[in-house]
Formats: C-alpha cells, structure tokens, sequence
C-alpha cells in the first residue's frame, strides 16, 4: 500500500468513528426530546428533570467534539503560526490544576501539580501549550476511578523542561500504545467515564508537532498511565548596557 492509499484508508476511517461519535448524541438527543413531546405532562418532574439533563449532557458531548473537528483542522492548516513567548510552565500547570479542580472533586480523583527547584523559562505558545494540559489533564481524568490520583510534574532537563501528566486509572494495553495518538483510534481500556475520548490526545500530538516535539506515553493495564513532553528553555537575554 503506497502513502496516499495509506492516508485515503486512514481518512476513511477517521469519518467513520467520528460519524458514529457524532450519530450517538444526535440519536441520544432525539430520544429523550420526542419523548418529553410525547409524554406531555404525564410524567413526574423529577423524571422529566432527569431527561432534560441527559439531552443537555449529549448536547454538549456534541458541541465538544465538533470543537475538536474545527480545533484539528486549524491546527492541520499550513497558515499556523505560534505565538511564542518566554513563560514559566510551572505557573501554567498550577492555573490548569485550578481550572480542574472542581471537576477532579466531582470525579473523587486528587488532582495536584509538583514542580522541581529551579525551572527556566519556556520559549512556546502559551496558548497552545495551555491547551495541551487541558486535553492530557481532561483524558487522565476520564481514565481514573474514584479514590485515584492525577499528577502534574515539572521538571528540569538539561536544555528545557519536562511535563509529565501520571495518572492512576485503567492504564492502556500495550498493542494499543502505538496507536493512541492516531485520530482513527478508539480505544478498548474498560474503566473510561461517558463521553469518549474525542480527539483530545490528536491534537495534543499536533500542538507538539508544530514545537519541534512530540507527546510520549508509558501506561501499563490497571496500573494507570503517563503522558509526558518537553519544552525547550527560553535564550537568556543579554543584560542591558
């Protein structure tokens, strides 16, 4: 099979799951709402509560993955351009763990960022960069049971700085590591929360990708997983004269 057949099938395939990704909450929706027009007022308040908050739940599962599509294919576009700045990844991650952590109190996961002594500064899009924590910290939470645990570490490398997302959750078969970053990819680890797992890590490679990087995983069944990049450190500038 030559590239281009290998990109047709593999483009196939992504419209394939991402149809049906998109069909469920379409079909999920349709249900509840014809039956709410169906059942009038016959049925109790609580029950019709609780058919309107799972139509909102599929509405936004919905809504997140057309995002995704959209974020994807900007990302894909060759007019991409990153807005690099010198930043310190430690005070990023800690805004992320905030931004999280009433959704990780939800789970019963306990979610917190570690950072080693004395970090540089990172040169990348901080944008981009925000995003990829968002997309890593959101998949390790989906993954972790109740009573897990979600780390963010940051750590110095000899020419930049190493994140590491570890997470105690249902961990990912060793046949299908080499392929969770693929956009066609669906994965079979028993354990993830309702709403899949999107195009989140695809987008986190391609956000990478665009530094010079890449986005590693280390996982083992029922042990949990651990999703890790580096950033390179900020030139020092010259003191002034």
């Amino acid at each position: 099979m030559d590239h281009d057949e290998h990109e047709a099938r593999l483009r196939a395939e992504l419209i394939a799951n991402v149809s049906h990704d998109l069909r469920m909450p379409l079909v999920a929706m349709r249900g509840y709402l014809e039956l709410l027009a169906r059942s009038d007022d016959a049925l109790p308040s609580e029950e019709r509560r609780s058919y309107v908050a799972i139509a909102l739940r599929q509405c936004e599962q919905l809504g997140r993955l057309v995002d995704e599509l959209s974020e994807l294919a900007r990302l894909d576009s060759r007019g991409v351009r990153l807005a690099r700045e010198r930043f310190a990844v430690a005070e990023l991650a800690s805004d992320v763990v905030r931004k999280f952590a009433l959704a990780a109190e939800r789970c019963g996961v306990d979610l917190a960022a570690v950072a080693g002594e004395r970090l540089p500064l990172v040169d990348a899009d901080l944008g981009l960069i925000e995003r990829v924590l968002d997309n890593l910290i959101d998949n390790a939470l989906r993954h972790t049971p109740a009573g897990g645990s979600v780390r963010i570490a940051i750590d110095r490398e000899d020419d930049g700085v190493r994140v590491r997302v570890r997470d105690t959750g249902a961990g990912i078969a060793a046949d299908e590591l080499p392929h969770v970053f693929d956009r066609h990819w669906r994965g079979s680890a028993a354990g993830a929360r309702a709403g899949g797992g999107g195009l989140g890590l695809a987008i986190a490679q391609r956000i990478l990708a665009l530094h010079g990087g890449r986005v590693e995983v280390e996982s083992e069944l029922a042990r949990g997983s651990c999703f890790s990049f580096s950033l390179p450190a900020a030139a020092i500038s010259a003191p002034a004269r």
